[in-house]
């Protein structure tokens, strides 16, 4: 059957079905294409984590020995802090004694 504009009914849903083919057609061609691409990238990043593991590893070691030496270090520091507030107590005492 053909409408009034002389267009057959049923052509405009053979071109939505001629179309959805296509595009499942594209989209399986894209999905081949990319397959090796993808696992080249699962294999780099299997490199790369491969690789960083022992660098990782030496960072951990490093900053364990960071630690332990900057902890006497640290509490150093402290003693020194505390020995200095108690001297800022002591002469604020006696400049208020002074004052008197």
């Amino acid at each position: 059957m053909t409408d009034e504009n002389g267009a057959n009914e049923g052509s405009s849903d053979e071109a939505v079905s001629a179309f959805v083919d296509k595009a499942k057609e594209v989209a399986g061609a894209v999905a081949e294409k990319a397959e090796p691409v993808v696992e080249k990238a699962k294999e780099v990043a299997g490199t790369v984590a491969e690789k960083a593991g022992p660098v990782v590893e030496k960072a951990k070691e490093m900053a364990g020995t960071v630690a332990e030496k900057a902890g006497p270090a640290m509490e150093k520091a402290k003693e020194s802090a505390g020995e200095l507030v108690d001297k800022a107590k002591e002469f604020l005492g006696n400049k208020d004694d002074d004052q008197k």
